[in-house]
């Protein structure tokens, strides 16, 4: 049973009328932004959708948020990918990213964001980490939740065994381990771990990896932000592999 969900945020909303129109059940926007808008409400009208004009206090009320941009859709919800989906559809060179224990709506939003900006093929999300598909994300990451397919996973078991099968590195990130990023050298495949400030990544996982790899820095602080260090990790990746 497809599920519905309300998104809110000018740029999240328009990325979502491009890429999927057909999953628009209704818009709700403010005066202000009739305008903007102009394409997305005349394709309400020629489907036979709804929309409904609303004043700023109202739109909070609707999206249970300040930051609404003055839009929002209510929407079929994006379906997920599987593990082997995502695996078997990304090419030489791809990378996925795994995330371990990252939570924070807005921090997940900013990896969708990076994801997509930088070309990544996927993101495999374990445990809590569903807040990747929440209004709040897909507002943070300004469009890229449109353009990233996600998995959810319980356990790492399944996706490291398939990870194998289509011939992935995987690879650990850490604030004290590994080769540094500006020497280190992606693999065609790489399964990218990246784990939640503070607990990062499990020990197991660490010591599994095949590759392991650290942004240097001064030192000065522990480490970066979850959504900070995948910027530089993903842009280091994509200046290596010029992704067109």
């Amino acid at each position: 049973m497809i599920k519905e969900q309300k998104i809110y945020g000018f740029s999240a909303v328009m990325a979502t009328f491009k890429a999927r129109p057909q999953d628009i059940i209704k818009v709700y926007l403010t005066e202000k932004r009739v305008k903007d808008a102009k394409n997305l409400l005349k394709h309400c009208a020629d489907q036979k959708k709804a929309y409904k004009i609303v004043t700023e206090k109202e739109l909070e009320d609707i999206t249970k948020a300040t930051h609404h941009e003055g839009i929002s859709l209510l929407i079929n919800e994006r379906p997920t990918k599987t593990v082997e989906e995502i695996f078997k559809a990304t090419k030489a060179p791809g990378l996925v990213i795994a995330l371990e224990g990252v939570e924070n709506p807005h921090n997940l939003g900013a990896i969708l964001r990076i994801a997509a900006h930088f070309g990544a093929n996927g993101i495999i999300v374990k445990g809590e980490g569903k807040q990747i598909s929440s209004a709040a994300a897909y507002r943070t990451a300004e469009g890229g939740a449109e353009y990233v397919d996600v998995a959810f996973v319980e356990t790492w078991k399944t996706v490291l065994t398939t990870a194998q099968k289509y011939k992935f590195k995987t690879v650990a990130t850490s604030s004290h381990l590994g080769e540094s990023l500006y020497t280190f050298q992606y693999p065609d495949r790489t399964l990218l771990f990246m784990g939640a400030e503070g607990p990062g990544l499990e020990k197991d996982l660490i010591s599994n990896a095949q590759l392991h790899v650290q942004i240097p820095g001064t030192k000065n602080v522990e480490s970066l932000n979850v959504a900070t260090a995948t910027s530089t990790l993903l842009g280091e990746w994509f200046r290596q592999v010029k992704v067109d």
